[in-house]
């Protein structure tokens, strides 16, 4: 039984006040969702720059996440996110399930088998499983989203086409656009880092590890060092989560000596509204962009 969310208001928020929704028609709505986070920017396509941003945090009950219900909440006491005449909608999910198939040995009648392996278990019931192709890399990302999520987005937004993207595929494929496909990139969420690795400006390492604390973060990422035999100078770009002043930055920056936050997609323009934003937090919702 879906529990009831209430008194939701964003956590960050940025918004420009020449938009007007009258402009909704000329604007790209971008959504991220995933288990602790759900966010949104407006891409303005007359103006020719983001101009609004809102993130929201998902509480969990009991294990389970709220991240439906507390969209449903998000969207009933919003004045314009569920319009239905926006000029796209694009999608990126933080999956909890997903592995890279080499194109050479993918068959997409064989998603679920892929992801089952990869988890160690069977696919759940409530999950659906998607494809995002990696052109410049020569592989396929299948991941997994909640079907309930879809459908209800599917169904909040019929005249237009909602088509999943993973979140990693998002920042691989930004990274590579934006020419920072070098070195180790991490990716922080709540109780879980994904470390993405770049040799010779080629992914070469990609995964998402779920963690405790601080300590346990910094001891899988040295053992990804060790085994990808990287010394401590290799350039380590962060995104997500993270802060100068949190407990894993502090641990990580003992251990890299070439540390930087990641900046805003280098081809998309914001708003002056945007100017005190911490670009590395929502790099992966703007690079959405670029996927379409």
């Amino acid at each position: 039984m879906e529990a009831t969310v209430t008194n939701i208001s964003p956590s960050f928020e940025v918004k420009d006040d020449r938009f007007d929704v009258s402009q909704i028609a000329d604007c790209h709505l971008l959504i991220e969702a995933g288990h602790d986070r759900f966010r949104f920017a407006v891409y303005n396509t007359i103006h020719e720059v983001v101009m609004w941003l809102e993130d929201y945090h998902v509480f969990s009950l009991f294990k389970h996440s709220q991240l439906l219900a507390t969209v449903k909440q998000i969207y009933k006491n919003h004045m314009f996110l569920s319009a239905n005449y926006w000029k796209s909608i694009r999608l990126t999910v933080s999956s909890n399930h997903f592995t890279l198939i080499p194109d050479e040995l993918y068959q997409p009648d064989d998603m679920a088998k892929y992801l089952n392996f990869a988890a160690g278990k069977n696919l759940s019931e409530l999950e659906q499983a998607f494809e995002f192709k990696h052109g410049h890399s020569g592989i396929v990302n299948v991941f997994s989203v909640e079907k309930e999520l879809i459908n209800w987005l599917k169904e909040m937004y019929p005249a237009r086409k909602i088509t999943p993207q993973p979140l990693l595929s998002t920042l691989i494929e930004g990274s590579i656009k934006d020419k920072t496909n070098t070195g180790l990139h991490l990716y922080f969420e709540e109780n879980y880092v994904s470390v993405v690795y770049f040799q010779d400006a080629r992914l070469h390492f990609c995964n998402r590890l779920q963690y405790r604390t601080a300590q346990d973060m910094v001891y899988y990422v040295m053992f990804i060092m060790n085994e990808l035999t990287l010394d401590a100078d290799v350039p380590v770009r962060f995104y997500g989560e993270i802060t100068t002043f949190s407990e894993g930055f502090v641990l990580l920056n003992k251990t890299f000596k070439n540390i930087e936050f990641a900046a805003n997609p280098s081809r998309i323009k914001f708003s002056q509204y945007f100017e005190e934003m911490p670009e590395h937090r929502y790099y992966t919702l703007f690079c959405s962009y670029y996927l379409y």
